[in-house]
């Protein structure tokens, strides 16, 4: 067996865009950060355009959203 040698000096990491613990003070699913960007980029999006979006079913996008109403994360306007 042959394994190469990583030089430490080289390793690649991800730099995310947002510190960590913001991601952990919204105590969010994955799938929730998702959506949330999504909302984020386009306050209008429509529940079909997040399917497409994020490649999720209608059914796992509605519970997300109401996950996320329910946190009070995304308020309904209008009474939609």
């Amino acid at each position: 067996m042959h394994i190469d040698f990583a030089d430490k000096s080289t390793s690649k990491s991800i730099s995310p865009k947002v510190s960590k613990y913001q991601f952990d003070t919204l105590n969010c699913s994955l799938e929730e950060l998702a959506v949330l960007e999504r909302v984020a980029q386009n306050p209008t999006i429509n529940q079909q355009e997040l399917v497409n979006a994020t490649g999720k079913s209608i059914a796992t996008v509605k519970r997300i959203m109401k996950s996320l109403q329910d946190k009070n994360y995304i308020r309904r306007e209008n009474g939609k």
